[in-house]
């Protein structure tokens, strides 16, 4: 036997050949050995025992002999570089947290002798798909054997269908998922550093276009600089690029009509995109706390903009907005500081850009106003009936605003942050104001012509508390 804690910590170790007479190997026995890369267990071992390789995050594959019947507790836990395992047919146990926080493996397959698996055997083993021999879930096999609800095909050697209806494949470390003859990209290994996705795949035969890069499929994928995303792709979901931290550059495929949620939120190392002509939606917060985004075209094909689509794109200094788009939502632009121009092609029938602030076509409704002009005073046009929700919201270089007659309702945070605002007027014509309207304007001086509060003003308008000149008259 190789006894408890034997090799444990012995950090520089990089290789061991265990011999044919050794039937055990203790508990913690190569725990911590983080230089290890391989190891072939030889046939006369029957037991791992409890964190045996816990924490040996070199470990890239190993083999598991025949004759072992039982994979300890935490015996690969931590295990982060380990993508592939074997687990013979003489395992019959495989105890709590055996691969927990495997986050490489890609497959492992559960032989049908297996009676008994443990709590939280496979979690947070993101990328990983269980095959399973047996057709369902044994008896012995604990309610949270599979924490992470990671994709389980059971019955495996007669059918990949798993439960969800898909075929779960795996191809150069990327999982894919088939269904209805299309192919979606499931998960990447957070490891990766480029992946080029093809047109299609073929599985057992069968052809299965590349159609959707699925929800969360390079979620964290922190070491990610690159990605093609072929013309067969037509959606790309939510979270789907979601803190690739290192991405700095993407081209979206012409067959691309939707951008989900999140899509590329935190990716704060993209400094440019380019959005197929095909794309006609852009989701809520899809781009958000993109820092290092400075430009973007949206496309002809664009019809609506979702909420906080462009929420926090510090560097982005313009945009420019595609004559189909009939829809933007609240507070797209809030959090550009260096925006000085919004751009909008002179044929859209429900926007339009003065001097580079967006408003509604009629121009009653000004929607943003580009928070990264230099200007320090603004009057806003007569047209005006309406200030849209955050549209001045983080403003700091504006000192003094001029509300014209003509306006009758300011939407919430309209003024939000704006901490060199030191005054500003309001006629009586406006007869709603919403929640939030001056916070955090610590400097502003609130001048009102009407002689109180109006019954249409929330109560929360002013949270702050600044102060206010109530029935004021210009001279």
């Amino acid at each position: 036997s190789i006894g408890y804690d034997a090799f444990y910590n012995c950090t520089s170790l990089t290789s061991i050949t265990i011999p044919n007479s050794v039937t055990s190997i203790g508990s913690s026995a190569f725990r911590g050995c983080t230089s290890l890369t391989s190891i072939t267990i030889p046939n006369s071992v029957t037991s791992i025992g409890y964190d045996a390789f816990y924490n040996c995050t070199s470990l890239t594959s190993i083999t598991i002999p025949n004759s072992v019947t039982s994979i300890g507790s935490s015996a690969f836990r931590g295990c982060t570089s380990l993508t592939s395992i074997t687990i013979p047919n003489s395992v019959t146990s495989i105890r709590n947290y055996a691969f927990y926080g495997c986050s490489n493996l890609t497959s492992v397959t559960i032989p049908k002798r297996v009676t008994s698996i443990g709590d939280s055997a496979f979690r947070g083993c993101t990328s990983l798909i269980i095959y399973c021999v047996a057709s369902s879930e044994p008896f012995g096999w604990d309610s949270d054997w599979n924490y992470s609800n990671r994709p389980v095909v059971w019955n495996c050697n007669n059918n990949d269908v798993a439960d969800d209806g898909y075929i779960y494949t795996v191809i150069d470390g990327i999982r894919y998922a088939l269904k209805d003859i299309e192919a979606t990209v499931a998960k990447l290994p957070r490891s990766i550093k480029e992946a080029n996705i093809p047109t299609s795949i073929v599985y057992k035969g069968q052809t299965y276009p590349v159609t959707i890069i699925g929800d969360d499929a390079f979620y964290n994928c922190s070491s990610l600089t690159s990605i093609t995303i072929p013309n067969s792709v037509t959606s790309i979901g939510s979270y789907a690029f979601s803190d690739c931290s290192s991405l700095t550059s993407i081209t979206i495929g012409d067959s691309v009509t939707s951008i989900g949620s999140y899509a590329f939120s935190d990716c704060s190392s993209l400094t440019s995109i380019t959005i197929g002509d095909s794309v006609t939606s852009i989701g809520d917060h899809a781009f958000e706390y993109c820092t290092s985004l400075t430009s973007i075209t949206i496309g002809d094909s664009v019809t609506s903009i979702g909420n906080y689509a462009f929420y926090y794109c510090s560097s982005l200094t313009s945009i420019t907005i595609g004559d189909n788009v009939t829809s933007i939502g609240s507070s797209a632009f809030y959090g550009c500081k260096s925006l000085t121009s919004i751009s909008v092609d002179e044929s859209n029938q429900y926007y339009k850009s003065v001097d580079g602030n967006l408003y509604s076509k009629d121009c009653k409704t000004l929607i943003q106003y580009a928070i990264g002009k230099a200007d320090d005073i603004f009057e806003i046009p007569d047209s005006v009936t309406s200030i849209g929700s955050s549209a001045f919201r983080g403003c700091t270089s504006l000192t003094s605003i001029t509300i014209g007659d003509s306006v009758t309702s300011i939407g919430e945070d309209a003024f939000y942050g704006c901490t060199s605002l030191t005054s500003i007027t309001i006629g009586d014509s406006v007869t709603s104001i919403e929640e939030y309207v001056f916070y955090n304007c610590t400097s502003l001086t609130i001048y009102c012509e009407a002689s109180s509060k109006p019954s249409g003003w929330e109560s929360d308008w002013n949270p702050s508390d600044c102060p206010i000149v109530w029935g004021y008259m210009e001279e």
